[in-house]
């Protein structure tokens, strides 16, 4: 019985936080990053709390986006979910605000493998292999910022997202929102591989400071 009540307490509770954690909060606890891997090919996105909260074993998912901004061209290859399964859900090429630009949109669809949070500690979502050929930059999308946010010609909701729910913190539940990325130069810590449990640095790419955008030519 307990069991049945706190599985019906959950869903429920995921639903209206549901709700509520959508792209463009302005306040929350969960900063991303995109940087490459150590193979300099692959990109991989991360999340990482903030130093407000110190997460506990006992979180669940509940809602998801991450919008890669990237030239126009941009085409990618082997998506490989390592914290919750991820899938491209939504895709804009050159939109009036922005034509240079394209505006690649990945949904949360379920919490496995499971997004472990650590203080202080980088957690990757997902991988991706850009085409050969792609010489241009890849970024996250800044929600308040870029001038294809919502509103916007297609009437699309690009955006950062993330809600997340702690049930093992004093207090009681605890909810944790997307807040803003974070870029190179600051002490991101080690990655958290959550589907392998394993923990490893991860290299520096090399990124536009002001832009936070990453570049693709290897470090010199």
């Amino acid at each position: 019985m307990n069991t049945i009540r706190y599985t019906l307490l959950t869903v429920l509770t995921l639903i209206s936080f549901h709700i509520f954690a959508q792209p463009g909060v302005s306040a929350g606890n969960l900063q991303f990053t995109i940087k490459k891997m150590s193979d300099n090919v692959t990109f991989g996105v991360f999340v990482k709390p903030d130093a407000t909260i110190a997460p506990s074993k006992r979180t669940s998912t509940g809602s998801g986006q991450v919008t890669l901004v990237t030239s126009k061209d941009f085409t990618y290859d082997n998506l490989v979910s390592k914290g919750g399964t991820w899938v491209e859900n939504a895709r804009v090429n050159s939109p009036i605000e922005a034509p240079d630009n394209a505006y690649i949109s990945f949904g949360f669809v379920t919490d496995e493998p499971k997004i472990k949070l650590q203080s202080n500690e980088e957690t990757l979502l997902f991988t991706f292999v850009p085409a050969d050929d792609y010489d241009g930059s890849i970024s996250l999308i800044e929600n308040n910022n870029d001038p294809f946010s919502t509103p916007n010609s297609y009437g699309t909701n690009p955006g950062n997202d993330l809600g997340m729910m702690d049930f093992g913190v004093a207090g009681g539940i605890q909810y944790y929102t997307y807040a803003n990325n974070y870029f190179e130069g600051m002490d991101n810590g080690p990655a958290i591989l959550a589907s392998e449990k394993t923990e490893a640095a991860q290299p520096k790419a090399i990124f536009a400071a002001e832009k936070g955008t990453a570049s693709l030519r290897s470090p010199k």
